[in-house]
């Protein structure tokens, strides 16, 4: 019997992936990790702890629809200036 060649996708080719699906598409974690420069790990940590991106499951997939990605990306980061702003953490 012949082994089975498992193929991964590169993170560079999972954010073309990402960048490319329309806003409404429902991505897989691997994807959604890449898009948002993040790890599969910590999307699977705050899926348990909260505080991530909006999830959906279907049967026992994950996945994340891509306007809901951008949306909690632009939530949650901020745009500086300059990196002495980031001595203000308030």
């Amino acid at each position: 019997m012949p082994k089975r060649v498992r193929t991964t996708a590169s993170a560079a080719v999972l954010r073309a992936e990402f960048w490319q699906a329309p806003s409404e598409a429902l991505l897989d974690r691997k994807t959604a990790a890449a898009g948002m420069g993040y790890t599969v790990g910590w999307l699977e940590w705050v899926a348990t702890q909260g505080g991530g991106p909006v999830l959906t499951k279907i049967g026992r997939s994950v996945r994340y629809r891509k306007s809901d990605i951008l949306a909690w990306l632009e939530a949650n980061s901020r745009r500086i200036h300059s990196t002495a702003e980031l001595g203000d953490r308030g």
